[in-house]
């Protein structure tokens, strides 16, 4: 161009967008490699309550606990039962039918 433009408009026209630094990330870095490597901040987690996949032997071991605990239960009920047809024998003189 042989004519240039007005001073106020040349100045209006050359104008570029002021660009401020990037923001800092927190707890981000970048190492040697380029990897970002950051901290995360998270609710402290209740692993208590926390159900996970259990293995085969632990789902056996309960099974068979469980199986002892019951058999265990029976045999206490069977002998609380017999006192009580003993007791009842020395009461009244004779064993109950459907006790």
């Amino acid at each position: 161009r042989t004519q240039f433009a007005s001073p106020d408009l040349w100045k209006l026209a050359m104008k570029q967008p002021v660009v401020g630094k990037a923001k800092k990330k927190k707890n981000q870095t970048t190492n040697i490699f380029g990897e970002t490597i950051g901290r995360l901040h998270l609710e402290r987690q209740d692993i208590d309550n926390r159900s996970g996949k259990k293995s085969k032997a632990l789902r056996l071991a309960e099974k068979i606990e469980k199986a002892e605990e019951n058999a265990a239960v029976e045999s206490e009920l069977g002998r609380e039962k017999e006192e009580m047809s003993n007791e009842f024998k020395q009461a009244y003189g004779f064993a109950p039918d459907n006790m």
